[in-house]
Formats: C-alpha cells, sequence, structure tokens
C-alpha cells in the first residue's frame, strides 16, 4: 500500500457521530474529510419540514444531563420539554384496549412497577419477556402493553433483548430521563455540527483495504480515497451486511461482536392532521396494530406519530404505506370519533429496516453478547476506529447524545496515535 495518504483522517458517515469526531479533530488543527453515502446529513437523524418540522429519525434529546446540551446552548436552539405544557415528571397515559379509549390508573402502576422490575433486573441472564413473566401472569391485562413498550422503546425482539443488559446500561446511564424536541427539527443540530467541515455526499465506501500504515477506500464510483486512519461510523445493520468489505478481513473478535449485537427495527407512522380532535395526552398505548402514539407537530399543524418497535415494525412495514396509513386511521376513530377521518390531511411510513445505509433503527444487547460494544468500539492497528451508538458503553446507547459520545472518543483515540 503507497505511504503516500491524500488524508491524515477520513471519517465514514456524516451522522452525529462522525461529525462529532470531525468537529472535535478540527478543533485539534486537523482536516478531516467526512465521506458519506447518503444525499444528505445526520444519518438516522432525519426531519420533514414539508408543513412543520417532523422527526422520521431520531426525535427527541433523552435526558437533561445528555451531552447534546453542550453543542446546542451556544448557538441557543430553542428547545421544548416533551410533551409541550407538561410540567416535570408528569405523563398522561391513555390506553385503547379492544378499540375503546381509556384511562386507567391501575394500569398506570402496573405498568409502571414491572418497567421498572425490568430495567433494574437482578437475576441471572434471561430474555426480557422472562424477565417481565416473573412478575405477571399469562392473563394480565398489562402484559400486551408492557411487552409493546418494551419492544418499541428498546427497538428490540423481548425474546431476545438481555434484561441483565439492559439493567446494566440503564445502572450506568448520566443522561437523566425528560425528552426534548429541538423546535427548528434535529437537522438544525446536524447543521450546526457540520459548519466549516470537509462533507463528501452521495460517495458510498464499498471496500477498505488496510494496514499498519493507513487505508485505501474504495467508494461506489470506483474511485479511491487514502488516509492514515479512518473512522468508521457505519450503522450496525450496515456492517453486518458486510459494507463495507474489509481487506484483510478484520480480526475475529471484532467480526464476532459485530455478529452478537443486534440492530433493532422501528417504523414510524406519521399522520397529520387540520386540527387536534382527540384528548390532551403524552403517550398513548394500544393493543392495536400500533403500539404506541404520541402527539408531535405543533398546535397549528397536529401530528399523531404512530411507533412500532422490533418485530411488529416489520410487521406494519409488510402492510405497505397505504393499508398502514388506512389501519392507524381505522384504530385511531374507533378510539376517538369519526372526526379523526375529517381532520386527517396526509400520512407517511418511514421504514428504517430498509434503509440501505442503516438496515434498522438503532442497537440493543441480545443475551449472551457480553462485552460486544466495547469490542466493537475498540480499535484496529492504529488504522482503524470506531464509532456510533452501537460502540457506546456508558449506557447511552441507541441515542443521538450516545453516538456524539462516541465521535468524540474516536477523535481522542486518533489524536493520541497522530
Amino acid at each position: 500500500m503507497t505511504h503516500h495518504f491524500e488524508h491524515d483522517v477520513i471519517i465514514i458517515g456524516a451522522g452525529a457521530a462522525g461529525l462529532a469526531a470531525a468537529q472535535k479533530l478540527k478543533a485539534a488543527g486537523l482536516e478531516p474529510r467526512v465521506i458519506e453515502a447518503r444525499d444528505r446529513l445526520g444519518g438516522r437523524i432525519w426531519t420533514d419540514h414539508t408543513i412543520t418540522p417532523v422527526e422520521l429519525g431520531a426525535e427527541f434529546i433523552h435526558g437533561e444531563h445528555a451531552a447534546t446540551w453542550q453543542l446546542i446552548k451556544p448557538p441557543e436552539l430553542e428547545t421544548d420539554l416533551w410533551p409541550r405544557g407538561r410540567q416535570y415528571q408528569q405523563y398522561t397515559y391513555l390506553y385503547i384496549r379492544n378499540g375503546q379509549l381509556l384511562a386507567d390508573e391501575a394500569l398506570d402502576e402496573q405498568m409502571a412497577a414491572v418497567y421498572e422490575h425490568v430495567t433494574h433486573f437482578t437475576g441471572p441472564e434471561c430474555s426480557a419477556r422472562d424477565a417481565v413473566l416473573t412478575m405477571t401472569q399469562p392473563d394480565d391485562t398489562v402484559l400486551p402493553y408492557i411487552l409493546s413498550r418494551l419492544a418499541c422503546v428498546e427497538a428490540a425482539d423481548v425474546d431476545r433483548l438481555s434484561a441483565t443488559a439492559l439493567s446494566q446500561e440503564r445502572a450506568l446511564n448520566t443522561a437523566g430521563w425528560e425528552n426534548y424536541h429541538i423546535r427548528a427539527g434535529y437537522d438544525a443540530l446536524t447543521a450546526l455540527m457540520a459548519q466549516g467541515l470537509d462533507i463528501r455526499c452521495n460517495s458510498p465506501v464499498t471496500r477498505i483495504d488496510w494496514s499498519d500504515t493507513g487505508a485505501q477506500l474504495l467508494l461506489a464510483d470506483d474511485q479511491t480515497l487514502t488516509a492514515r486512519r479512518v473512522i468508521v461510523t457505519v450503522p450496525l445493520g450496515v456492517l453486518q451486511a458486510d459494507c463495507p468489505n474489509f481487506a484483510p478481513a478484520l480480526p475475529s473478535t471484532k467480526q464476532q461482536a459485530i455478529a452478537a449485537l443486534a440492530m433493532g427495527h422501528v417504523t414510524k407512522l406519521v399522520l397529520q392532521f387540520s386540527r387536534t380532535v382527540w384528548p390532551s395526552f403524552s403517550y398513548l398505548c394500544s393493543d392495536g396494530v400500533i403500539p404506541d402514539w404520541w402527539q408531535a407537530g405543533t398546535a397549528a399543524a397536529p401530528v399523531l406519530m404512530g411507533y412500532s418497535g422490533g418485530p411488529a415494525a416489520l410487521e406494519l412495514v409488510a402492510l405497505g404505506e397505504e393499508t398502514a396509513i388506512e389501519q392507524g386511521l381505522a384504530e385511531l376513530s374507533q378510539a376517538f370519533g369519526d372526526d379523526i377521518r375529517s381532520a386527517f390531511v396526509s400520512g407517511r411510513l418511514v421504514d428504517w429496516s430498509t434503509d440501505p445505509w442503516s438496515l434498522g433503527a438503532y442497537t440493543y444487547t441480545p443475551i449472551g453478547a457480553g462485552d460486544a460494544r466495547a469490542v466493537l468500539a475498540a480499535p484496529v492497528a492504529s488504522t482503524l476506529f470506531f464509532a456510533g451508538e452501537a460502540t457506546s458503553t456508558n449506557g447511552h446507547v441507541a441515542t443521538v447524545h450516545g453516538a456524539i459520545e462516541t465521535g468524540w472518543r474516536a477523535a481522542d483515540e486518533v489524536l493520541a496515535v497522530l
């Protein structure tokens, strides 16, 4: 391999991790090159501004202490505690049961108790479903709601999700538990992070030839780039599909870590309305096809966000967009009345699982994965460095702030060897 390198550092991926790494390297005096497969920045941050900012991908700043605040305070991007108007720690839950809308404080309390049990699980390693079953009966009303809540929040198959790993990750989390919306849209943060960077979009990397001294990247258009160091922020789902191809192959421990982790599935059903024709709520939990709903958009342009995670997300996608929208409207109109249909403006189904540059939404830790995240995060030969939410080891997995932190960490690792 040539010892004349065009770049000191190339970063693959212009999502939160890649942009965070690039800005840190730039602040240290380097000029990193960022290569992005998509025709836009942000990766799994994707905001639709057609009518009002609506998040098709990452939606919230998760936590009052999230690292994200270090980036959005200086330019004073405006944020709202979510849901708008809510007081801290106060949430309103509604339930759809057999098509009927109800508020059930007893169910609220049982949901909270079981969720607390699973996310603080101390027993021998088992699945999240098995952890739930240790304190519920098969005919308990709470059972379908709590299982779908876990599947949605973790984007996980509850039969594969490790309750032990989940509780360990929760214990490590220092970001806090409040949620916030960026008023201008999450992509306002992406634009801020991209300022001053050398970014090339529409440039998928298909192959990385690497050695102890550097790497050559082959792009989909057959162009090549060379660099002394490469930071790989490719989502886990794409790494699992062997893209890019590494030559020589990554160490077996790295390959095993990639295989051991799970890329979770999320499908979002975005329904836009001309007016609000439903009671105020924080979460609407349903035993229907779309298990979770919340209010998005603005008072002038209200949106109901339907959210499905885990295997159910794939089932929703399989319906197709038109049928999924009709299903969502049918379930909501049965609960809220026919005004739902008269107020409906437009709908959109967002499927992350077939997106070629993510092949899923975000990661979860399955039974038996052990320290796979730490192994995935470790550099290879002082040439290849890894970032992205899948490499988070401090409990901030599956979050934008977790991705940002890993980008900073990878940048520090590069600076230590340059």
